[in-house]
């Protein structure tokens, strides 16, 4: 019975088959997603009046593709029954090619061979008239009486000797300027018979897309999707400062590099920071075993994730750190570990459970990392996870307007995502303790629907180049900085002024007195941060107190929260026009330090 209804099944699929219409159509690209590593390539398809079962062979897919991704849809009541990937290996005569490129590389050698005689004959021929200029000399040398020649005939002699030599010896630079033309001739015709050999069996990929088509009257699309390797993009900015307009003209492009196999014609082009996964099965999370062991330098005893053999892995690194500093910490600074871990970690998120062992390895690494940081460095980790989530864990697509042309090449080309007229206000930034330069800064406003990624940038003021710089994320509505190069009308010096010590019951007090002068050299007024420093300590047995100071402090809030318990002193001025020399503005100000008289000030890095 079962026999019989396998048999009756098979033979219902073999008339199905047989009497499904087959069409080939390529299509057209029509849209492409653009992701990191990847590329969502849209072909669509019209087929031709047809009712009933079709199968549609799209041929000529690219290189890079990647078959598991293929999948077809369509409108208009059709169905898409299956997508079936295949790849088809063609023979192609290359015999009559073939032969007539031997023919001509055949000529070739024949020709090249008469002018490498020619060659050497014209060669032989200069050198007997070289000889006979010493059969002249020797003639001219003899006395008069007894000359193998008169002047007359002497002078005759030289001219055709002279005319015959220059003749022979262009002869010979012309047949070596043939030889080197026919070698070259040669050596294509050689490299195309080879690329011939190569195309003598060649692969083309193929989409089988099996549809049921209900209604034969009209004209229909079907879209047959897939992804490829080789495409990539990058944000890559030009930011235009115009501050007498309180403005920044900010260009976002887009660095585009495709090598998928195959060209975007006249495709609508949109970029993506998604991922698209592969794997719709999530990993698993596995247990954590952990065991304790001496102190010192230390080794993760780690069994999620790898097998028994790997159990016990080794960061060197860290060893290396802990040797150098055991005498002074207790811990030791791996946000750059963590970094990395958390980096590799994003990497493999597309690939799902297919990635379970690499994903619990990360997640194990990084969780021993959490258990031996102290409160200071898990709060660094934590800042820099942060970071690593803002950057990496937004997801937007930018669809770029009218269609575009991207070949696939190697090159990188670059395209325009958006154009942004930003508000900005502008201020001067000093900071002496670390540099002579005074630099422009703009605080700009996203204003746009557009999130800005980061990525380089390009920075212009008033028309002019002033520099590179990088661009963090931005969101809409985000205020962000960005710097705009140096500019020496504005001059600010720093000056250690006085030192005094005294020592009362046992205690050390230092007294230090700095001085900033401001040399504004524009015509007009400027606003001006200026940055510098007090050293700071969690130690209780160490004081340090601001003791004097002729202008007051910011009292810009995220300074007030962030920067000034740690010791850090900026002044929010507003320098008057060409103040400078006597009438430059001056900041002073005095820091007290008391401790211990028997203990030194050291640096903790």
């Amino acid at each position: 019975m079962k026999s019989k209804l396998f048999l009756m099944v098979t033979i219902a699929l073999l008339l199905g088959t047989g009497f499904a219409e087959t069409q080939t159509n390529d299509g057209a690209i029509t849209d492409v997603i653009v992701y990191h590593g990847r590329a969502l390539v849209t072909r669509t398809i019209q087929l031709e009046k047809a009712g009933g079962d079709v199968e549609l062979l799209v041929e000529n897919l690219p290189e890079r593709i990647l078959p598991e991704s293929i999948y077809a849809q369509a409108a208009d009541g059709i169905q898409v029954l299956s997508v079936r990937y295949r790849v088809k290996e063609i023979e192609k005569d290359m015999r009559a090619e073939v032969r007539a490129i031997d023919e001509q590389i055949e000529t070739t050698e024949k020709e090249l061979y008469r002018i490498k005689r020619d060659n050497q004959l014209a060669h032989n021929t200069a050198q007997r008239f070289a000889k006979m200029w010493e059969f002249g000399f020797e003639g001219a040398s003899v006395s008069l009486d007894r000359a193998a020649f008169s002047s007359e005939t002497m002078k005759d002699f030289t001219s055709y000797l002279a005319e015959k030599g220059e003749y022979w010896h262009n002869r010979a630079v012309e047949l070596e300027q043939k030889i080197k033309d026919l070698e070259k001739q040669l050596a294509e015709l050689n490299q195309k018979k080879q690329e011939l050999a190569s195309q003598h069996k060649r692969s083309i990929r193929q989409a089988l897309v099996y549809l049921h088509v209900p209604d034969a009257s009209k004209t229909k699309a079907v879209q047959l999707s897939y992804l490829v390797d080789g495409a990539n993009w990058s944000p890559q900015y030009n930011l235009k400062a115009l501050p007498e307009k309180k403005l920044v003209d900010v260009e976002y492009n887009a660095v585009v590099h495709q090598s998928s196999g195959e060209d975007w014609t006249n495709a609508e082009l949109a970029l993506s920071t998604a991922v698209p996964a592969l794997v719709a099965t999530p990993p698993t999370l596995e247990p954590l075993e952990i065991t304790l062991a001496g102190a010192g330098p230390r080794e993760y005893a780690i069994s999620a994730g790898r097998p028994r053999s790997d159990m016990s892995v080794k960061v060197p690194a860290q060893a290396e750190m802990q040797q150098q500093t055991q005498q002074s910490f207790s811990y030791i600074d791996q946000t750059d570990l963590f970094y990395k871990n958390e980096s590799q970690r994003r990497a493999n998120i597309a690939k799902g459970i297919k990635a379970n062992s690499d994903l619990n390895f990360f997640a194990t690494n990084n969780q021993m990392i959490e258990f031996e940081a102290d409160k200071r460095l898990l709060q660094q980790i934590k800042e820099k996870a942060v970071a690593i989530q803002r950057a990496e864990g937004v997801s937007v697509m930018y669809r770029l307007p009218g269609r575009l042309t991207l070949p696939s090449k190697s090159d990188q080309q670059l395209v325009t995502i958006a154009s942004i007229q930003c508000p900005a206000a502008f201020t001067f930034v000093a900071a002496p303790l670390l540099t002579d330069y005074v630099y422009l800064e703009g605080e700009l406003t996203n204003t746009s629907d557009t999130i800005l990624l980061p990525g380089s940038a390009d920075t212009f003021r008033n028309g002019e180049f002033v520099g590179k710089g990088d661009m963090k994320l931005v969101t809409i509505g985000q205020t962000f900085t960005a710097g705009f190069g140096v500019d020496s009308q504005i001059q600010v010096t720093r000056e250690f002024k006085d030192k005094k010590i005294e020592t009362l019951w046992g205690n050390r007090m230092d007294e230090h007195q700095y001085r900033l002068e401001i040399d504004n050299y524009k015509n007009t007024a400027v606003a001006l941060r200026l940055m510098d420093r007090l050293p700071w300590t969690e130690s209780e047995a160490l004081s340090i107190e601001l003791t004097s100071n002729s202008h007051p402090l910011s009292t810009d809030a995220e300074y007030v929260r962030t920067q000034k318990d740690k010791g850090i002193l900026r002044w929010d001025l507003n320098l008057k026009p060409e103040t400078n020399g006597k009438t430059a503005t001056v900041v002073n100000y005095t820091f007290l330090m008391k401790y211990d008289n028997d203990m030194a000030i050291r640096n903790v890095r």
